[in-house]
């Protein structure tokens, strides 16, 4: 396996949600499979159902998200799930296009690592610090 092209930077990613840090730890942990078998020029057989894994559990860890800061009273709930569905729509966009080339290309991965990092460090990190206020 190369080197990771996604990481878990405790320092900067972490929501302090531990539940919520796994699964985006889950995340980058399917999204550096794929990025492997990319770089290693596997075709669509092998990537199709990491890009329908990646995708599948993407939904799922969104609906935890959102279960989770619908509990916390989250002032920010409807932005945050407006993004996620926005995300939604971007990423199947691109599950789309590989469908129909059998091709990833370096812009998918891009967003990706865009997603992951602006998304759990901007916002996730919001609910991050609501969960921590109401536990203290």
């Amino acid at each position: 396996m190369s080197e990771n092209f996604f990481k878990w930077d405790q320092e900067r990613l972490t929501t302090h949600v531990d539940a919520m840090d796994n699964e985006h730890k889950k995340l980058i942990e399917i999204m550096n499979r794929l990025h492997d078998r990319y770089e290693a020029k596997a075709g669509k057989a092998e990537l199709g159902p990491l890009v329908k894994e990646l995708g599948s559990w993407t939904v799922t860890h969104f609906q935890h998200e959102e279960r989770f800061f619908d509990t916390l009273d989250y002032p920010q709930a409807s932005v945050h799930k407006k993004i996620h569905k926005d995300l939604l729509e971007r990423f199947t966009g691109h599950a789309a296009e590989f469908e129909k080339t059998g091709h990833l290309t370096p812009e998918f991965f891009q967003f990706l690592k865009t997603w992951l990092t602006a998304h759990i460090m901007g916002i996730d990190h919001k609910y991050g610090e609501v969960a921590h206020k109401k536990s203290a």
